[in-house]
């Protein structure tokens, strides 16, 4: 089956090795686009770049401690491997910027944080500085063959304690991920605290766009490792719908926490890597899966202690609760029952939900009927993310 994936590879542009007349060239057109948009018509301006500052801009509504991008028109920019067969130890990769002060544009070195396929397509784009440095941000889009059968399926829960928790089925292998996530946000969240009180409003600028870069490698690492681990095991991916949790009023402190945490974009970056890999994701409803004993199915006679532990009075299951929470997502994602037990999943499922995104998709998932658990498995997991 076939899928259009889409994703943006950041790659920087190794200022260090340009010519000086380039560098000019590049700082000219970054500033004409700034004051294009604006309201200063008469930029000197490459004129396809123009057409894309009207269309991706909202000029109306135009923040003034914000420095936009550049956009670039995707039929006037080149990128590849050495466009111009240039002799550097630098990269291989290099990219074509039209400019209005140099004819034909100026070609760049650049290194890419990821390899652009052959086969992809590199759609509109655009320009970002960051610091001094400029970093091109492109949109790759390419079809891929995405699987039609699974050996397992991997639940994901998005949480406040965590950021995410996974599961695989049927090893019922359980990660955490979002430890260092949380350490981030704390230690901005009190520094941002200091710099308010003092009145250094320039420095939050520039503190705010630390804390972003960070938490966002983070949010890549984590969710190429559960891309990876689905590729790996040849599981289907079932995450968690957000709109419940994000709707949760759980104190003001609590609130400051669970909207801290960044799920909306967690949840697109495992989707569209999962998509470049070609597995299937698929978002299910998350009522009841918190309630809900994974084991047993009981719903009624279970209790939650805090955001940490989930405790069965029917069969006597002793668990974390995000764990329990991402178990009934995955039985979920097979159109399972949460209420029945783990057990009597079956060995040949085939999900009856819609696939995350517009395309739509069949999906058969294959499991091993040996599902039963101890009644404690409270130290069966994995905590170091």
């Amino acid at each position: 089956m076939k899928r259009t994936a889409e994703k943006t590879v950041v790659a920087k542009i190794l200022t260090d090795d340009l010519t000086q007349s380039k560098l000019d060239a590049i700082n000219h057109e970054y500033e004409a686009f700034r004051r294009y948009i604006r309201g200063d018509e008469d930029a000197d301006l490459y004129s396809a770049t123009k057409q894309c500052a009207d269309a991706y801009v909202d000029t109306d509504n135009l923040r003034d401690d914000h420095d936009y991008p550049w956009f670039i028109r995707n039929d006037v920019f080149d990128v590849g491997v050495d466009v111009e067969q240039h002799d550097t130890d630098l990269t291989d990769w290099w990219l074509k910027l039209p400019v209005s002060q140099v004819w034909g544009g100026v070609n760049v070195p650049i290194q890419p944080h990821d390899e652009i396929p052959d086969e992809a397509d590199v759609k509109d784009s655009k320009i970002v500085r960051e610091d001094g440095d400029y970093y091109a941000h492109l949109t790759v889009r390419q079809e891929v063959e995405v699987s039609e059968e699974y050996d397992g399926v991997i639940g994901v829960d998005f949480g406040i304690r965590w950021v995410a928790t996974s599961v695989a089925l049927p090893s019922r292998k359980t990660e955490f991920y979002g430890r260092e996530i949380r350490r981030i946000r704390r230690h901005h969240h009190d520094l941002r605290t200091r710099l308010q009180e003092k009145g250094a409003y320039d420095t939050l600028q520039s503190i705010k766009a630390k804390e972003y870069c960070r938490v966002n490698d983070r949010l890549h690492k984590i969710s190429r490792a559960i891309v990876e681990e689905a590729k790996e095991r040849n599981a289907l991916i079932v995450l968690g719908n957000l709109e419940g949790i994000q709707n949760q009023d759980l104190g003001a402190e609590m609130n400051r926490r669970l909207h801290s945490m960044p799920h909306h974009t967690l949840k697109n970056y495992i989707e569209y890597k999962a998509t470049l890999a070609g597995i299937t994701v698929k978002v299910v409803n998350e009522y009841m899966t918190s309630q809900t004993c994974w084991r047993c199915g009981e719903q009624e006679a279970t209790t939650r202690k805090g955001q940490g532990q989930h405790l069965c009075h029917e069969c006597g299951l002793d668990d974390n609760a995000d764990k329990n929470g991402a178990t009934n997502i995955a039985k979920k994602g097979l159109g399972k029952d949460i209420a029945c037990p783990l057990s009597s999943l079956g060995a040949v499922c085939e999900p009856a939900l819609e696939p995350s995104g517009a395309d739509r998709a069949s999906a058969t998932v294959r499991l091993r009927a040996d599902l039963e658990a101890p009644a404690s498995t409270k130290r069966a997991v994995r905590r170091a993310k």
